[in-house]
């Protein structure tokens, strides 16, 4: 992780990076002396953490409030920053729904494919052509466990988050080839406000949550080595098991149960 400075520049831009885990990448980055612009919708939020650094890194970091789930927004910050020699990009703004599919609003989860995809997409399409035009860069794309299996009651936040897994990996060898470096993070369960109190009692269900600072060393460490980096041993096993040992109808089947259990009725 001492090399990132070193291997992909001075400066990097942490989306969501107020809160959770792409907070704790911001504080990593910046212990590292890595110049910072972070991206959040919460002005007050992002003045917090801006100070922090501060006070803490002798970093005063750019902030920018962008509402990432606009497209037109996204090309305008893009356009804003244009000039700035970005060596990473890494990628934690997202949002999660859960719940029966018929009873989630089509707002809501309409809102969480242009957060999670198109945000993805045009950030990721953005620092591609820049980075491999200098042949120089790296860029971490955030995931999920869902991601990578049949979640039941997390449809849809699954899907999305299979697509971020798939775009990354499908372009691992792609921008390898101009020595530009890409790996996809997912994370299991992990101490953020997305999950504290998102109608799951994840007691009831056989994980262990890691906290943001480990998942943020875990993933730098790993940056352009992995493909997917899953942090945990637990997590790992959980994917072991979808992919090896259960057919994935099966342990979509099986999935679906257990989260059935933890869920709150009134989003079944």
């Amino acid at each position: 992780m001492k090399n990132l400075k070193y291997k992909y520049g001075n400066k990097a831009l942490v989306t969501g990076g107020s809160s959770g885990i792409g907070k704790a990448f911001a504080l990593e980055l910046a212990e590292l002396g890595i110049e910072l612009i972070i991206v959040a919708r919460n002005k007050e939020k992002l003045k917090s953490i801006a100070e922090k650094i501060s006070n803490k890194y002798n970093i005063v970091p750019q902030t920018y409030s962008v509402d990432l789930s606009n497209e037109q927004a996204i090309i305008d910050f893009l356009k804003d920053i244009d000039t700035q020699e970005i060596g990473m990009l890494v990628h934690c703004a997202g949002m999660e729904n859960n719940g029966s599919f018929l009873k989630i609003s089509e707002e809501k989860e309409l809102q969480m494919i242009k957060l999670n995809v198109t945000s993805t997409y045009l950030l990721t399409n953005h620092f591609a052509k820049k980075m491999s035009a200098v042949k120089k860069g790296g860029i971490l794309l955030i995931s999920s466990m869902a991601g990578l299996m049949g979640t039941p009651y997390f449809s849809n936040y699954a899907a999305t988050k299979s697509y971020v897994h798939n775009l990354g990996l499908s372009l691992y060898p792609e921008l390898k080839a101009n020595n530009v470096d890409i790996s996809v993070l997912a994370p299991g369960l992990t101490e953020t406000n997305m999950v504290a109190d998102n109608g799951i009692d994840w007691s009831k269900l056989p994980m262990s949550s890691m906290k943001p600072s480990e998942v943020a060393k875990i993933s730098l460490n790993n940056l352009g080595k992995k493909g997917t980096i899953i942090p945990g041993f637990m997590n790992k096993m959980m994917v072991f098991m979808a992919k090896r040992i259960f057919s994935i109808k099966g342990f979509s089947i099986m999935n679906g149960w257990m989260i059935r259990k933890a869920i709150s009725n009134n989003k079944i």
